[in-house]
């Protein structure tokens, strides 16, 4: 049996990278249980399973991360693999469970690409990261709460310096107008480069989903679970380029269990 690991909140599942996970386990009919950690206590519950750290900060450190898993074997106990980071689970699941539907191209060009896009895409979606941030605090617990604030708020101090929270960084009504509309022109314009997105079809073509499009899904789950589908922010992106995402969204309704 998988466990996946994921970091709990009072709505629900929300993190954009675990819902990649939660895409591709559930897109191929994985069985799988989850477990909840809170943000500070990541790196000794990962330790404790085998799992490695998720990449290393700009000084140097090592840094845990959702999504990871562990694979354990059913009859044996004995854990199979032990991994994080979206795209090598991917990998993983795609091999060790070849009777699934892949999800990540064979093609080398078309791999190369969808590896591309998931590294670049960050940048699509960095224009809205404070307003997201600051409107998940509350929605986070206690213990992860304080954690996040303090290492978002550092996150941004080339923008914000002096701030050591999310709480204490002023961000005004002005702002958030200002910095919605750089998000969907980044948006808009980001995601017209893919001609297969801009006809309404998957990443990789019509009748080929796959890890791209959980990518672009779990981002868009992310901002509908944290904003809520009655808001404004929820509204107004559900209606970007003639309601494509929302649209977008439905399509990928059947693998969002939770």
């Amino acid at each position: 049996m998988i466990t996946l690991f994921d970091i709990p909140s009072t709505v629900g599942a929300w993190s954009p990278s675990a819902w990649r996970t939660r895409y591709t386990l559930d897109y191929k009919k994985i069985p799988y249980k989850v477990e909840w950690v809170e943000w500070p206590d990541l790196p000794t519950t990962l330790q404790a399973h085998g799992i490695g750290p998720g990449g290393r900060k700009p000084d140097g450190s090592s840094y845990y991360s959702v999504p990871s898993i562990i694979d354990v074997d059913d009859e044996t106990g004995k854990v199979k693999k032990a991994l994080s980071d979206s795209i090598e689970i991917a990998k993983y699941l795609d091999e060790a469970y070849s009777d699934t539907p892949k999800v990540l191209p064979e093609d080398g060009k078309e791999l190369e690409g969808v590896v591309g896009f998931t590294e670049g895409f960050f940048m699509v979606w960095l224009p809205v990261f404070m307003v997201v941030c600051k409107a998940m605090l509350p929605q986070l617990h206690p213990t992860s709460r304080e954690f996040f604030s303090k290492a978002r708020a550092k996150d941004v101090q080339q923008y914000y310096p002096g701030y050591e929270t999310l709480e204490d960084i002023p961000f005004s009504k002005e702002d958030k107008e200002a910095t919605w509309k750089r998000f969907k022109d980044s948006w808009t314009k980001g995601l017209a480069a893919h001609e297969n997105l801009v006809q309404g079809k998957w990443f990789l073509g019509e009748g080929r989903i796959g890890f791209a499009d959980f990518v672009i899904g779990g981002v868009l789950l992310w901002l509908k679970t944290v904003f809520g589908e009655d808001r404004e922010e929820w509204k107004d992106l559900s209606q970007w380029d003639g309601g494509r995402w929302e649209k977008f969204l439905d399509g990928l309704k059947e693998y969002q269990r939770v």
